[in-house]
């Protein structure tokens, strides 16, 4: 009978989280919300204005001024 599971150890090739500063506050001047040292933004969820991403085709940069 042959064996059906593989043995041996897993290496796991990712890569770490990027941090950032620790107690940063938002930047809204009303909140005093703490934001997470893994939130890149300088807002918290709440204050942060409303982007919209690109679902396809190309946007050129120069026309984003």
């Amino acid at each position: 009978m042959s064996n059906l599971y593989q043995t041996g150890t897993k290496s796991y090739n990712s890569r770490k989280s990027k941090v950032y500063a620790k107690g940063r506050l938002c930047k809204d001047e009303s909140c005093n919300k703490t934001l997470s040292i893994y939130n890149r933004k300088e807002y918290c969820y709440t204050h942060t204005p409303i982007s919209y991403g690109r679902n396809r085709g190309w946007k050129d940069p120069t026309l984003d001024l």
